[in-house]
């Protein structure tokens, strides 16, 4: 959704957002390789040197730590647009995913073990969560950093579309915002195949019966229908983590 979003609010581009596949239009700096059969998977995850000889205004995806990300951009060199979520949400969101990949290992095949490793921050791609998050959010204030909150986005799309463009230096017709907020809405990319992951059918052996696509419901709270008692208590452990920081989140309880 914030690729997506931030595409949009830089380009205009509509038609293009419905024939390139996203991972074109907004490649992901490569963090780790996928290989397949000898083949390396998403040709567009690419590495630093690759991106560099992109034009610009370049737009890159990454699930890097911040203490990671290139020096140049912690010094200020480019603009970050970093997006947070309910941890509730995440690790159901995140599961989801992995098991429509095909990405779950034996150690958290079950969505209790799953939760475990979350919540310990081990053995699971981006974690631990509350260093990732905190890390982005003492640089909230940074000219250069944008920090959003999945929940305060989709529950008006339209002001965090104008906060963004503001951000990224655009101004947008009141038409455009609104058309953007279209494109972008959950519904609209569940059924766009250059969002929804439908173009990478042919190329990765994805898992029907996964519970959950790649695009899910795209709101906040679904946790309550899903997380048991003791799972819900075990993240509020790091939601209040975090919240030591000042950092709250809606429809945590």
């Amino acid at each position: 959704m914030t690729q997506e979003l931030v595409y949009h609010i830089m380009t205009l581009d509509f038609d293009t957002a419905k024939t390139v596949p996203q991972e074109k239009r907004f490649p992901q700096l490569l963090e780790h390789a996928e290989v397949n059969n000898g083949i390396t998977m998403f040709k567009e995850f690419t590495g630093l040197q690759n991106h560099e000889r992109r034009a610009s205004p370049r737009m890159i995806k990454s699930h890097l730590h911040y203490s990671l990300l290139p020096e140049q951009l912690r010094n200020g060199k480019g603009k970050i647009v970093y997006i947070c979520r309910n941890p509730k949400d995440v690790v159901i969101s995140y599961y989801r995913f992995m098991d429509y990949a095909k990405m779950l290992e034996e150690e958290f095949s079950t969505f209790d073990d799953f939760v475990h490793c979350f919540v310990k921050g081990i053995k699971l791609y981006r974690c631990p969560w509350q260093r990732h998050v905190q890390e982005y959010w003492e640089h909230k204030n940074d000219s250069n950093v944008l920090f959003l909150q999945y929940e305060v986005v989709v529950e008006d799309m339209v002001a965090a579309i104008k906060r963004m463009a503001n951000f990224l230096g655009r101004h947008l017709k009141e038409e455009d915002i609104l058309k953007i907020a279209e494109s972008c809405h959950v519904d609209t990319m569940r059924s766009n195949p250059m969002v929804n992951y439908d173009c990478y059918k042919d190329i990765k052996d994805l898992n029907p019966n996964a519970d959950g696509v790649f695009i899910n419901k795209g709101k906040p709270g679904v946790w309550r229908d899903r997380l048991t008692l003791e799972q819900s208590q075990k993240i509020d452990t790091m939601i209040d983590e975090v919240g030591k920081f000042g950092l709250k989140f809606r429809h945590s309880t």
